[in-house]
């Protein structure tokens, strides 16, 4: 059964899609001002319930921490990495390793990674984060130090870059 849990930041509204059995965060949906808009992104998903796990609620709590200013390492054993290859894989990993307050560029991700020309693809990987805030893609910039794309639009990156600048 696939679930969801819609809860308060700072920044508006977010989601967070889990499977219960066996527990696994299916994807994160990034902060919303209009609450409105971010159900209707998760009915998007298909058919989903609102059933209650001790889990998801520990994630949600890692999550609003992140808020306060607390690093929060992303719960590997609970992420569901199923559908992305080896490689995609390996940019999220080397993407959560940036400290938080840190950031990397595209390219330096690419270098991590052991693909030093593959810069795009870690673009794209990024684009497609289904965990962002515990995969912190918001701080992967590009080489000129420019913010480059972001899933919750430059203004979102910007303030969340910002949050841990401090």
């Amino acid at each position: 059964m696939t679930c969801y849990l819609i809860f308060k930041t700072p920044l508006g509204h977010m989601a967070m899609l889990y499977r219960v059995t066996p527990f696994a965060v299916i994807k994160i949906l990034l902060p919303s001002q209009d609450k409105e808009v971010l159900v209707n992104t998760v009915k998007a998903f298909g058919r989903q319930d609102t059933d209650f796990h001790d889990n998801a609620f520990r994630v949600n709590e890692s999550i609003i921490d992140y808020f306060k200013g607390k690093p929060i390492p992303p719960p590997w054993g609970w992420l569901e990495m199923g559908g992305l290859t080896k490689l995609q894989q390996s940019v999220l990993e080397s993407t959560a390793n940036i400290p938080y307050g840190g950031l990397r560029s595209y390219r330096d991700i690419a270098v991590a990674i052991g693909r030093p020309r593959a810069y795009r693809f870690v673009g794209s990987t990024l684009a497609n984060n289904p965990f962002p805030i515990l995969i912190p893609c918001h701080r992967v910039i590009r080489s000129n130090g420019s913010f480059g794309r972001f899933g919750g639009g430059s203004d979102l990156k910007r303030k969340l870059i910002e949050l841990e600048a401090g």
